[in-house]
Protein backbone atom coordinates (compact mmCIF):
# COMPACT_ATOMS: atom_id res chain seq x y z
CA UNK A 1 0.00 0.00 0.00
CA UNK A 2 1.59 3.60 -0.72
CA UNK A 3 2.01 5.44 1.62
CA UNK A 4 -0.24 8.56 0.88
CA UNK A 5 0.75 12.18 1.99
CA UNK A 6 -2.76 11.52 4.09
CA UNK A 7 -0.98 9.52 6.30
CA UNK A 8 2.12 11.75 6.88
CA UNK A 9 3.70 12.69 10.41
CA UNK A 10 6.68 14.25 11.53
CA UNK A 11 8.72 10.75 11.97
CA UNK A 12 11.45 10.75 9.67
CA UNK A 13 11.32 6.54 9.27
CA UNK A 14 7.41 7.45 8.08
CA UNK A 15 7.05 4.69 5.10
CA UNK A 16 7.30 6.39 1.60
CA UNK A 17 6.68 5.10 -1.74
CA UNK A 18 9.18 6.31 -4.25
CA UNK A 19 8.78 6.02 -7.65
CA UNK A 20 12.76 6.20 -9.80
CA UNK A 21 12.57 6.37 -13.44
CA UNK A 22 14.96 3.53 -14.22
CA UNK A 23 14.98 4.44 -18.13
CA UNK A 24 18.42 4.85 -17.48
CA UNK A 25 19.46 1.84 -16.44
CA UNK A 26 21.10 0.34 -19.58
CA UNK A 27 24.09 1.45 -21.38
CA UNK A 28 22.77 4.48 -23.34
CA UNK A 29 23.95 6.21 -20.18
CA UNK A 30 26.82 5.18 -19.06
CA UNK A 31 27.43 7.62 -15.81
CA UNK A 32 24.19 8.61 -14.89
CA UNK A 33 22.47 5.11 -15.01
CA UNK A 34 25.32 4.21 -12.67
CA UNK A 35 24.31 7.24 -10.05
CA UNK A 36 20.53 5.55 -10.52
CA UNK A 37 21.38 2.21 -9.67
CA UNK A 38 23.38 2.94 -6.80
CA UNK A 39 20.90 5.50 -5.78
CA UNK A 40 18.36 2.85 -6.17
CA UNK A 41 20.27 -0.06 -4.30
CA UNK A 42 20.86 2.58 -1.04
CA UNK A 43 17.34 3.67 -1.02
CA UNK A 44 16.15 0.20 -0.43
CA UNK A 45 18.51 0.04 2.72
CA UNK A 46 16.57 2.90 3.87
CA UNK A 47 13.94 1.95 7.34
CA UNK A 48 10.62 2.81 5.78
CA UNK A 49 11.11 2.92 1.74
CA UNK A 50 9.22 1.46 -0.89
CA UNK A 51 10.92 1.54 -4.33
CA UNK A 52 8.77 1.38 -7.51
CA UNK A 53 11.54 1.46 -10.30
CA UNK A 54 10.16 1.78 -14.14
CA UNK A 55 12.57 0.90 -16.69
CA UNK A 56 12.17 0.39 -20.26
CA UNK A 57 12.48 -1.78 -22.90
CA UNK A 58 16.38 -1.65 -23.33
CA UNK A 59 18.05 -4.05 -21.36
CA UNK A 60 21.30 -3.96 -19.99
CA UNK A 61 24.32 -6.02 -19.31
CA UNK A 62 25.53 -3.47 -17.06
CA UNK A 63 23.13 -2.94 -14.36
CA UNK A 64 21.37 -5.90 -13.38
CA UNK A 65 17.77 -5.11 -12.67
CA UNK A 66 16.24 -8.52 -12.06
CA UNK A 67 19.11 -7.96 -8.84
CA UNK A 68 17.35 -4.80 -8.08
CA UNK A 69 13.77 -5.70 -8.09
CA UNK A 70 14.63 -9.14 -5.75
CA UNK A 71 15.52 -6.57 -2.76
CA UNK A 72 13.16 -6.00 -0.09
CA UNK A 73 10.94 -3.38 -0.46
CA UNK A 74 11.69 -2.82 -4.30
CA UNK A 75 9.45 -3.62 -7.29
CA UNK A 76 10.14 -2.96 -11.01
CA UNK A 77 7.96 -1.89 -13.71
CA UNK A 78 7.70 -1.39 -17.41
CA UNK A 79 6.68 1.43 -19.18
CA UNK A 80 6.58 2.22 -23.02
CA UNK A 81 8.46 5.22 -23.03
CA UNK A 82 12.21 5.92 -23.92
CA UNK A 83 14.30 8.08 -21.33
CA UNK A 84 13.86 10.81 -23.22
CA UNK A 85 10.25 10.81 -25.08
CA UNK A 86 7.59 13.59 -25.33
CA UNK A 87 5.36 11.03 -24.51
CA UNK A 88 6.31 11.48 -20.78
CA UNK A 89 4.75 14.98 -20.60
CA UNK A 90 1.90 13.10 -19.95
CA UNK A 91 2.75 9.77 -19.62
CA UNK A 92 4.48 10.01 -16.07
CA UNK A 93 0.65 10.97 -14.99
CA UNK A 94 -0.69 7.91 -15.31
CA UNK A 95 2.44 5.29 -14.65
CA UNK A 96 2.86 7.13 -11.47
CA UNK A 97 -0.25 7.49 -9.98
CA UNK A 98 0.30 4.93 -6.76
CA UNK A 99 3.61 6.56 -5.75
CA UNK A 100 4.36 8.87 -3.37
CA UNK A 101 6.66 11.09 -5.14
CA UNK A 102 8.80 10.73 -8.56
CA UNK A 103 12.62 10.77 -8.69
CA UNK A 104 14.16 11.20 -12.37
CA UNK A 105 17.93 10.58 -11.93
CA UNK A 106 18.36 11.79 -15.09
CA UNK A 107 16.40 15.25 -15.61
CA UNK A 108 15.50 15.13 -19.45
CA UNK A 109 13.35 12.17 -18.64
CA UNK A 110 10.67 14.26 -16.14
CA UNK A 111 7.59 15.87 -16.93
CA UNK A 112 7.13 19.05 -16.21
CA UNK A 113 3.19 17.81 -15.40
CA UNK A 114 3.45 14.99 -12.94
CA UNK A 115 0.81 15.80 -10.95
CA UNK A 116 2.81 15.16 -8.07
CA UNK A 117 5.65 16.06 -6.63
CA UNK A 118 8.74 15.17 -8.21
CA UNK A 119 12.13 15.48 -7.47
CA UNK A 120 14.77 15.71 -11.27
CA UNK A 121 18.69 15.19 -10.45
CA UNK A 122 19.98 18.13 -12.64
CA UNK A 123 23.72 16.82 -12.74
CA UNK A 124 25.47 19.77 -14.29
CA UNK A 125 25.53 22.80 -16.88
CA UNK A 126 28.11 21.80 -19.19
CA UNK A 127 26.01 22.48 -22.65
CA UNK A 128 25.01 26.17 -20.74
CA UNK A 129 28.52 26.51 -19.98
CA UNK A 130 29.73 26.59 -23.72
CA UNK A 131 27.98 26.02 -26.79
CA UNK A 132 30.41 23.90 -28.91
CA UNK A 133 30.07 21.44 -25.56
CA UNK A 134 26.25 20.22 -27.46
CA UNK A 135 26.57 17.89 -30.27
CA UNK A 136 25.11 20.87 -32.32
CA UNK A 137 23.10 23.87 -32.18
CA UNK A 138 19.97 22.37 -32.17
CA UNK A 139 20.45 19.65 -29.50
CA UNK A 140 22.15 22.34 -26.90
CA UNK A 141 19.12 24.79 -27.98
CA UNK A 142 16.18 22.00 -27.25
CA UNK A 143 18.21 21.08 -23.46
CA UNK A 144 18.18 24.26 -22.31
CA UNK A 145 14.39 24.85 -23.02
CA UNK A 146 13.61 21.70 -21.67
CA UNK A 147 15.62 21.75 -18.99
CA UNK A 148 13.95 24.98 -17.96
CA UNK A 149 10.73 23.50 -17.92
CA UNK A 150 11.57 21.35 -15.62
CA UNK A 151 13.69 22.98 -13.12
CA UNK A 152 10.89 25.63 -12.75
CA UNK A 153 8.11 22.70 -12.36
CA UNK A 154 9.60 20.54 -10.16
CA UNK A 155 12.26 20.51 -6.95
CA UNK A 156 15.68 20.36 -7.87
CA UNK A 157 18.39 18.42 -6.57
CA UNK A 158 22.02 18.18 -8.10
CA UNK A 159 25.11 16.43 -7.23
CA UNK A 160 27.40 19.37 -6.42
CA UNK A 161 27.47 22.87 -4.85
CA UNK A 162 29.04 23.83 -7.98
CA UNK A 163 26.64 22.81 -10.08
CA UNK A 164 24.07 24.26 -8.10
CA UNK A 165 25.65 27.46 -8.51
CA UNK A 166 25.60 26.77 -12.12
CA UNK A 167 21.54 26.15 -12.17
CA UNK A 168 21.04 29.21 -10.32
CA UNK A 169 23.52 31.36 -12.96
CA UNK A 170 21.77 29.73 -16.28
CA UNK A 171 18.14 28.77 -15.04
CA UNK A 172 17.37 31.59 -11.67
CA UNK A 173 16.24 28.24 -9.92
CA UNK A 174 17.87 28.37 -6.23
CA UNK A 175 18.94 24.59 -4.86
CA UNK A 176 18.27 24.52 -1.95
CA UNK A 177 21.85 23.21 0.28
CA UNK A 178 19.91 20.02 1.39
CA UNK A 179 19.05 19.18 -2.28
CA UNK A 180 22.89 19.08 -3.14
CA UNK A 181 23.54 15.35 -2.83
CA UNK A 182 26.87 14.60 -3.48
CA UNK A 183 27.40 10.93 -5.29
CA UNK A 184 29.27 8.12 -3.79
CA UNK A 185 31.74 5.53 -4.56
CA UNK A 186 32.58 2.21 -4.57
CA UNK A 187 34.59 1.56 -1.38
CA UNK A 188 35.42 -1.53 -2.67
CA UNK A 189 37.35 -0.37 -5.96
CA UNK A 190 40.83 -2.21 -4.99
CA UNK A 191 43.50 -3.79 -8.18
CA UNK A 192 44.06 -7.51 -7.51
CA UNK A 193 47.27 -9.87 -8.95
CA UNK A 194 44.72 -11.07 -10.97
CA UNK A 195 43.45 -8.30 -12.50
CA UNK A 196 46.45 -6.82 -13.19
CA UNK A 197 47.23 -9.85 -15.39
CA UNK A 198 44.25 -9.31 -17.14
CA UNK A 199 45.26 -6.18 -17.92
CA UNK A 200 48.19 -6.97 -19.09
CA UNK A 201 47.46 -10.07 -21.27
CA UNK A 202 44.27 -8.61 -22.55
CA UNK A 203 45.02 -4.80 -22.92
CA UNK A 204 48.67 -4.86 -23.04
CA UNK A 205 48.64 -2.25 -20.12
CA UNK A 206 51.91 -2.62 -18.06
CA UNK A 207 51.73 -0.94 -14.45
CA UNK A 208 53.11 3.14 -14.25
CA UNK A 209 51.04 4.91 -16.88
CA UNK A 210 48.71 8.24 -16.97
CA UNK A 211 45.67 7.52 -16.71
CA UNK A 212 42.26 9.59 -17.83
CA UNK A 213 38.42 8.46 -17.16
CA UNK A 214 35.89 9.38 -19.60
CA UNK A 215 34.02 9.79 -23.09
CA UNK A 216 36.65 12.11 -24.83
CA UNK A 217 34.23 15.08 -25.57
CA UNK A 218 35.54 18.60 -25.93
CA UNK A 219 34.51 19.55 -22.33
CA UNK A 220 37.15 16.88 -21.03
CA UNK A 221 40.06 18.61 -22.21
CA UNK A 222 41.75 15.32 -23.38
CA UNK A 223 43.78 16.92 -26.30
CA UNK A 224 45.59 19.71 -23.35
CA UNK A 225 46.32 16.18 -21.70
CA UNK A 226 47.57 14.44 -24.70
CA UNK A 227 50.09 17.69 -25.66
CA UNK A 228 50.95 17.71 -21.91
CA UNK A 229 52.01 14.00 -21.61
CA UNK A 230 53.78 13.92 -25.05
CA UNK A 231 56.46 16.80 -23.49
CA UNK A 232 56.78 14.23 -20.42
CA UNK A 233 60.15 11.53 -21.89
CA UNK A 234 58.81 8.28 -21.29
CA UNK A 235 55.30 9.14 -20.03
CA UNK A 236 52.49 6.55 -21.34
CA UNK A 237 48.85 7.85 -21.29
CA UNK A 238 45.56 5.30 -21.27
CA UNK A 239 42.39 7.26 -22.31
CA UNK A 240 39.80 4.92 -21.48
CA UNK A 241 36.26 5.43 -22.86
CA UNK A 242 34.09 6.00 -25.73
CA UNK A 243 36.08 8.55 -28.54
CA UNK A 244 33.85 11.58 -29.89
CA UNK A 245 34.38 12.53 -33.56
CA UNK A 246 34.64 16.33 -32.82
CA UNK A 247 38.08 14.98 -30.84
CA UNK A 248 40.00 12.22 -33.36
CA UNK A 249 42.37 11.38 -31.18
CA UNK A 250 43.91 8.46 -33.19
CA UNK A 251 45.45 11.49 -35.23
CA UNK A 252 46.82 13.35 -32.34
CA UNK A 253 48.02 10.64 -29.44
CA UNK A 254 51.08 9.64 -30.54
CA UNK A 255 53.15 5.98 -30.00
CA UNK A 256 52.65 6.81 -26.23
CA UNK A 257 48.74 7.01 -25.83
CA UNK A 258 46.54 3.74 -25.52
CA UNK A 259 43.48 4.25 -26.08
CA UNK A 260 40.79 1.82 -24.94
CA UNK A 261 36.84 2.71 -25.31
CA UNK A 262 35.99 -0.08 -22.70
CA UNK A 263 37.52 -2.10 -19.97
CA UNK A 264 35.14 -4.33 -18.04
CA UNK A 265 33.86 -3.10 -14.18
CA UNK A 266 35.55 -5.84 -12.56
CA UNK A 267 38.82 -4.35 -14.24
CA UNK A 268 38.28 -0.74 -12.58
CA UNK A 269 40.61 -1.59 -9.54
CA UNK A 270 42.97 -2.93 -10.96
CA UNK A 271 43.28 -0.31 -13.96
CA UNK A 272 43.35 2.81 -11.36
CA UNK A 273 45.67 1.10 -9.08
CA UNK A 274 48.09 0.19 -11.78
CA UNK A 275 48.36 3.70 -13.28
CA UNK A 276 50.57 6.02 -11.95
CA UNK A 277 48.07 8.73 -11.24
CA UNK A 278 44.91 9.65 -12.77
CA UNK A 279 44.88 13.05 -15.28
CA UNK A 280 41.13 14.96 -15.08
CA UNK A 281 41.87 17.93 -17.38
CA UNK A 282 38.22 18.91 -17.49
CA UNK A 283 37.01 22.48 -18.39
CA UNK A 284 33.36 21.67 -16.80
CA UNK A 285 32.16 18.91 -15.14
CA UNK A 286 28.67 18.08 -12.72
CA UNK A 287 30.84 16.10 -9.97
CA UNK A 288 34.00 14.34 -10.97
CA UNK A 289 33.80 10.45 -10.19
CA UNK A 290 36.93 9.17 -11.10
CA UNK A 291 38.46 11.19 -9.29
CA UNK A 292 36.83 9.42 -5.76
CA UNK A 293 37.73 6.09 -8.06
CA UNK A 294 41.28 7.00 -8.40
CA UNK A 295 41.45 7.71 -4.42
CA UNK A 296 39.44 5.01 -3.46
CA UNK A 297 42.38 2.27 -5.39
CA UNK A 298 45.07 4.36 -3.77
CA UNK A 299 46.04 6.14 -6.94
CA UNK A 300 47.26 9.93 -6.92
CA UNK A 301 44.82 12.76 -8.69
CA UNK A 302 45.67 15.73 -10.50
CA UNK A 303 42.68 17.47 -11.43
CA UNK A 304 42.12 20.84 -13.47
CA UNK A 305 41.84 24.08 -10.75
CA UNK A 306 38.17 24.34 -10.93
CA UNK A 307 35.17 25.02 -8.32
CA UNK A 308 34.12 21.73 -9.01
CA UNK A 309 37.00 19.07 -8.82
CA UNK A 310 38.02 21.03 -5.79
CA UNK A 311 35.43 20.38 -4.31
CA UNK A 312 35.25 16.93 -4.92
CA UNK A 313 39.25 16.21 -4.70
CA UNK A 314 39.62 18.53 -1.73
CA UNK A 315 43.17 18.60 -0.22
CA UNK A 316 44.01 15.00 -1.16
CA UNK A 317 45.06 16.18 -4.78
CA UNK A 318 46.77 18.20 -7.22
CA UNK A 319 45.32 20.97 -9.56
CA UNK A 320 46.51 22.81 -12.40
CA UNK A 321 45.11 25.41 -14.55
CA UNK A 322 43.03 23.64 -17.46
CA UNK A 323 44.25 25.93 -20.04
CA UNK A 324 47.95 25.73 -19.58
CA UNK A 325 49.44 22.61 -21.10
CA UNK A 326 52.99 23.46 -19.40
CA UNK A 327 51.57 23.43 -15.95
CA UNK A 328 50.38 19.86 -16.77
CA UNK A 329 53.63 18.85 -18.13
CA UNK A 330 54.99 20.18 -15.07
CA UNK A 331 52.87 18.57 -12.81
CA UNK A 332 52.55 15.06 -14.48
CA UNK A 333 56.81 15.30 -14.48
CA UNK A 334 57.07 15.81 -11.10
CA UNK A 335 54.69 12.98 -9.96
CA UNK A 336 56.13 10.39 -12.62
CA UNK A 337 59.12 11.77 -10.45
CA UNK A 338 58.27 11.26 -6.99
CA UNK A 339 57.31 8.38 -5.42
CA UNK A 340 57.04 9.70 -2.08
CA UNK A 341 54.52 12.76 -3.22
CA UNK A 342 52.29 10.20 -5.21
CA UNK A 343 52.34 7.59 -1.48
CA UNK A 344 51.47 10.94 0.04
CA UNK A 345 48.51 11.86 -2.05
CA UNK A 346 47.05 8.17 -2.49
CA UNK A 347 47.20 7.88 1.33
CA UNK A 348 45.03 10.91 1.43
CA UNK A 349 42.75 9.63 -1.19
CA UNK A 350 41.84 6.57 0.47
CA UNK A 351 40.83 8.61 3.47
CA UNK A 352 39.29 11.61 1.92
CA UNK A 353 36.90 9.51 -0.65
CA UNK A 354 35.87 7.29 2.24
CA UNK A 355 33.30 10.27 2.92
CA UNK A 356 31.27 9.75 -0.44
CA UNK A 357 29.34 6.58 0.01
CA UNK A 358 26.15 6.03 -1.96
CA UNK A 359 24.14 5.60 1.87
CA UNK A 360 24.78 8.34 2.60
CA UNK A 361 23.58 10.24 -0.71
CA UNK A 362 20.79 7.91 -0.73
CA UNK A 363 19.76 9.21 2.84
CA UNK A 364 20.13 12.43 1.61
CA UNK A 365 17.44 11.49 -1.41
CA UNK A 366 15.11 9.96 1.02
CA UNK A 367 14.80 12.82 3.26
CA UNK A 368 14.27 15.30 0.48
CA UNK A 369 11.45 12.52 -1.11
CA UNK A 370 9.90 12.32 2.42
CA UNK A 371 9.85 16.23 2.88
CA UNK A 372 8.20 17.03 -0.53
CA UNK A 373 5.80 14.07 -0.16
CA UNK A 374 4.63 14.86 3.55
CA UNK A 375 3.68 18.20 2.25
CA UNK A 376 2.62 18.44 -1.19
CA UNK A 377 1.00 20.30 -2.80
CA UNK A 378 1.98 23.54 -0.75
CA UNK A 379 5.88 22.27 -1.25
CA UNK A 380 8.20 25.13 0.19
CA UNK A 381 10.12 25.18 -2.80
CA UNK A 382 7.51 24.76 -5.31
Amino acid sequence: MAAGAGRWCDDPRMAVRIGVDGRVLNERYHGIGRVAYELCRGMARVPGVELVVFVGDQRSERFDVAALGALPGVSVRRVGMKAVDVRQLWGWWAAARDVDVMFFPYHLGASPVLGKPGVALVHDCIFETDARFAPSRAVGWAYRVMTGLVVRSLTVATVSAASAQEIERFYGRRVHPGRVIHNGVDQELRGSAEGARRLREEFGLEPGYVLHVGAQRPHKNVGLLVEAVAAVPGARLVLVGSADERFPVEKSAGERVTRLPFVPEELLGSLYAGAALLAYPSLVEGFGLPMLEAMVAGTAVLASDVPVLREVGGSAALYAAPTCAEAWTAAISRLLADDDLRAQLGAAGVVHASGFTWDRAAERLVAACRELAGSYPAAAER
